[in-house]
């Protein structure tokens, strides 16, 4: 699962910052958008709980925030139910953009960890 996070933290760094990319991932930004939010709902809310006090489990809660925090102003939500739609909306509109860019570098640090460890795990 640690590849499917670390994809999905740098799937939402390419989609937030301008890169060569970054328009080609926009054709299906709603779709990465939503499996991104989703893994990072995954990675804090079922592996960073259960592993509070470890390394990797503060790393997961940690970066799955940041994950989730991130995604939101990418997610398209017009065809969701309006409950969810106002509750996204909201946040997007509320967010100040230098909160929003500090969780982008975080989220940056944290993806560097992971692509780290995970290069270390398969060549070590």
């Amino acid at each position: 699962m640690g590849f499917v996070v670390t994809v999905s933290m740098l799937l939402i760094l390419l989609m937030s910052l301008p890169n060569p990319l970054r328009a080609w991932l926009q054709k299906r930004q709603g779709e990465l958008a939503l499996w991104a939010f989703l893994a990072g709902v995954w990675n804090f809310a079922w592996h960073g709980s259960q592993h509070l006090g470890d390394f990797w489990g503060n790393a997961a809660f940690i970066s799955g925030l940041l994950m989730v925090f991130t995604s939101m102003p990418l997610l398209k939500v017009d065809k969701w139910p309006s409950t969810l739609k106002i509750m996204v909306q909201t946040y997007q509109t509320a967010c100040p953009k230098i909160l929003h860019y500090l969780a982008l570098f975080a989220l940056a640090i944290c993806a560097a960890l992971y692509t780290y460890t995970l290069i270390q795990l398969n060549l070590g």
